[in-house]
């Protein structure tokens, strides 16, 4: 009767209360990714999975991912690249804030219209974290730096099945 209705409903928001670290340790894979030893010529070309898989969560859980999780993505970024710290947060904030804004739209987007929203997203990011550089005076980013986002685009469609896989059978919610 109603007290197995209510144990049962009991267990399965407890499940989904836990399922919340699948949210963590991805972005945390994500971040383990931007240490993998690459060759020189290779490290303008890495795709920002990071940024991608944080843009992924805001994408499909905006009440449990938002501008606070964009801020500590961006300086756990900044101390794994051993640049100054803050200067990723702001424009993946700007970038989050966006998202969380149009997230009902964007989800109804086409994953090539995704695709082209992820490298705006990107390219905001990248230009904030530009003027923040050339604001404490740090040499530029060097243009080469395009091919590491066309890089995250191509990557978008396979991250974006392998995460929303990875949401379904966790059940994250």
């Amino acid at each position: 009767g109603r007290a197995g209705t209510r144990a049962a409903h009991r267990r399965l928001s407890m499940n989904r209360a836990h399922a919340i670290w699948v949210i963590y340790a991805s972005l945390g894979c994500a971040l383990l990714l931007m240490l993998l030893p690459l060759p020189m010529d290779w490290r303008i070309i890495r795709p920002d999975i990071a940024t991608l898989a944080l843009y992924y969560w805001v994408l499909a859980l905006p009440q449990r991912v938002g501008v606070a999780t964009a801020f500590t993505v961006g300086v756990m970024q900044d101390l794994i690249e051993g640049a100054p710290l803050g200067l990723s947060s702001p424009g993946l904030m700007l970038a989050t804030l966006l998202l969380l804004f149009n997230y009902q739209r964007i989800r109804q987007f086409d994953l090539l219209q995704q695709s082209l929203m992820m490298l705006v997203l990107l390219i905001l990011s990248a230009g904030v974290e530009q003027w923040l550089r050339n604001g404490i005076d740090l040499p530029a980013a060097s243009w080469s730096g395009l091919l590491g986002l066309v890089c995250s685009i191509l990557c978008w469609i396979p991250l974006r099945a392998v995460l929303r896989h990875s949401r379904r059978y966790y059940e994250v919610y």
